[in-house]
């Protein structure tokens, strides 16, 4: 039987050991924790979350891509992370050109990078989406891995176009109030219209 002393060299070790498993224990319940905090908010925040790799020879990769991925692109993150370029290929053309100087022009400077572009899915679905990332202190293959988002902005961006039309039409409908004021002649005080045989009407009946 071990002699039950603090002093037993055996007991000691035995100890030690329970302490370094309880220590354990709760530090792969704290990874536990944190890890259903980083699943549950990739899986809920409405954009997706990214890594992403640019070669100096134009070649580029994400190797990281979070699930919401699909809401957007219509692809599994897999997928886009087998292949990036099927992304690339789903940017309209008078914006591609545009995205990929953007892109170039931030690696070498390696500073934030953002860019709103048109995509169409291949269900046909067109979309207008913003890209946002930062050069991180991690590389892969000797290259900067850039940390980003990608938000769906469709809806901004159809607001804002119909927001334009209207201010377009405004203007030109003032315009053309102008040129009738200059021809019609219009009650300052009133606004009624006098017409050809000297009546004054509103302008609506006008």
């Amino acid at each position: 039987m071990l002699e039950k002393s603090k002093n037993n060299p055996l007991i000691q070790k035995i100890e030690a050991l329970e302490k370094q498993l309880q220590e354990r224990q709760r530090t792969e319940e704290v990874l536990h924790e944190y890890h259903k905090r980083y699943e549950r908010l990739v899986n809920t925040i409405p954009c997706a979350l990214y890594d992403y790799v640019r070669w100096p020879d134009s070649r580029s990769r994400f190797i990281y891509i979070s699930p919401q991925c699909k809401k957007i692109f219509e692809l599994e993150a897999e997928t886009i992370m087998d292949n990036a370029y099927l992304l690339w290929n789903m940017v309209v053309p008078e914006d591609l050109e545009r995205l990929k100087q953007k892109d170039q022009a931030a690696n070498q400077a390696r500073e934030m990078f953002q860019s709103e572009v048109r995509i169409i899915t291949k269900s046909g679905r067109k979309k207008w989406i913003q890209l946002t990332s930062m050069p991180s202190s991690e590389t892969f293959d000797s290259q900067d891995i850039w940390s980003g988002v990608i938000l769906d902005v469709t809806h901004k961006k159809e607001a804002e176009e119909e927001r334009d039309r209207l201010l377009s039409e405004l203007q030109r409908a003032l315009a053309e109030v102008k040129i009738l004021k200059g021809i019609i002649p219009i009650c300052s005080y009133c606004k009624k219209v006098r017409d050809d045989e000297g009546f004054w009407n509103q302008v609506e009946a006008y």
